[in-house]
């Protein structure tokens, strides 16, 4: 729970929730709107939505359980926030059912960038496309850096998943960001983001079309269509950056982290764990993907693809590491077909090591110091040797 506001006061009920649009608008930079245990509707076009345009701004639930206070757009409005000032905060709520996004963050289109995003302790409900969606201006010229999505739970229910969009296959996912640099996604729990019909869904952590600096880290995800991605197309748009880290060169994504993440699979429609696509200068250490025998679509657990990706991949815990395309890896050591035995409860999802995991305990390439950061519990993972995969025993 963050802490207490530290500037101006607006609190609300769900009997003022016609005008909370109005409140959000026209609060003043650095604002808390603090709401009331209830459910408000937030329906019709683009000016009932909740945007919050002004530095520092921040929706919050006044009880610190986002259980008790919920933002239904009843599949009546595209999206139910937007994000568009530098430093806003949404926390403590719930919200859902939106025809497109549920949080949506892109800069205005003379800029100036949109930095300090804070999506926490939240639950995500039913997207009809991305659950979290971050853009570029049009221009390109202007992005939404430096945000952190953490401790929120995004959940894909049966009923949702009848209200996904279509015009473009299975056209949703978790958090979907384009041209972002320096994100934190950590300690959240993705769950059912995925199609009955055969079709893909998108990832349920994706960056992208030239994205930088991406941590990905203590995460779960459970009957996911696909878990982790960096990058996607082999060519096409990407984001030019200053110091220009690798001329002549398209880069989906540029280096970043993604470590100690549990991907639990036990449905037929799960394809593919982490993804990573023209991803150059990328790290992924320490992950678990555990899947099941009934995910009988399953593609790989960690797939590397085109010639110019370049990574590294450690210590992680999977069924199978897939190249293709001419990519290229520091592999090692990594632990393929892993033995359910090897875990606590695989059937269940629990993927702790237990004593007869001799293969992972204390078997892991020494990582520069502080690099494998915290494991799935939280201990930290500095004194060698450690252990392949999420679980430090």
């Amino acid at each position: 729970m963050l802490g207490p506001p530290t500037g101006p006061v607006i609190d609300v009920t769900p009997s003022d929730a016609a005008q909370l649009a109005d409140i959000v608008r026209s609060a003043a930079p650095g604002t808390t709107i603090r709401l009331g245990d209830g459910t408000y509707p937030v329906t019709g076009d683009y000016s009932r939505s909740l945007v919050l345009a002004r530095p520092g701004l921040t929706i919050r639930g006044a009880s610190g359980d986002p259980t008790r206070v919920v933002l239904d757009g009843q599949y009546a409005i595209g999206a139910i926030v937007y994000a568009l000032a530098a430093d806003v905060t949404i926390t403590d709520v719930t919200l859902r059912r939106a025809t497109d996004h549920l949080v949506h963050s892109y800069p205005p289109a003379t800029g100036p960038d949109v930095v300090g995003v804070r999506l926490h302790r939240l639950r995500l409900l039913d997207a009809g496309e991305q659950f979290v969606k971050v853009n570029s201006n049009v221009a390109r010229s202007h992005f939404v850096d430096s945000g952190a999505l953490t401790c929120s739970e995004l959940t894909m229910t049966a009923a949702g998943r009848q209200n996904i969009e279509r015009a473009y296959g299975c056209y949703t996912g978790g958090i979907d960001a384009h041209m972002a640099r320096g994100w934190v996604v950590r300690s959240n729990t993705f769950t059912g983001i995925y199609c009955e019909d055969g079709e893909v869904a998108e990832h349920a952590v994706h960056f992208w079309v030239g994205s930088r600096d991406t941590l990905v880290e203590n995460n779960y995800m459970r009957d996911v269509a696909r878990g982790v991605g960096f990058g996607l197309v082999e060519a096409g748009e990407t984001r030019s950056y200053a110091d220009n880290p690798y001329p002549g060169l398209f880069v989906g994504h540029f280096g970043g982290t993604i470590r100690n993440n549990v991907i639990v699979a036990t449905i037929p429609q799960y394809d593919t764990g982490i993804e990573l696509d023209q991803a150059r200068g990328s790290t992924i250490v320490h992950n678990t993907v555990l899947e099941a025998q009934t995910a009988t679509n399953s593609f790989s657990s960690i797939d590397y693809r085109f010639p110019n990706t370049s990574v590294t991949i450690r210590n992680n815990l999977v069924r199978r590491i897939t190249v293709r395309n001419g990519a290229a890896a520091t592999l090692g050591p990594n632990v393929e077909n892993v033995p359910a035995v090897w875990f606590a409860d695989a059937a269940g999802g629990d993927v702790h090591l237990r004593d007869v995991a001799v293969g992972a305990i204390g078997q892991a390439f020494a990582l520069p110091p502080g690099s494998a950061g915290h494991d799935i519990d939280g201990t930290r993972r500095d004194v060698a040797p450690l252990d392949i995969g999420a679980d430090e025993r």
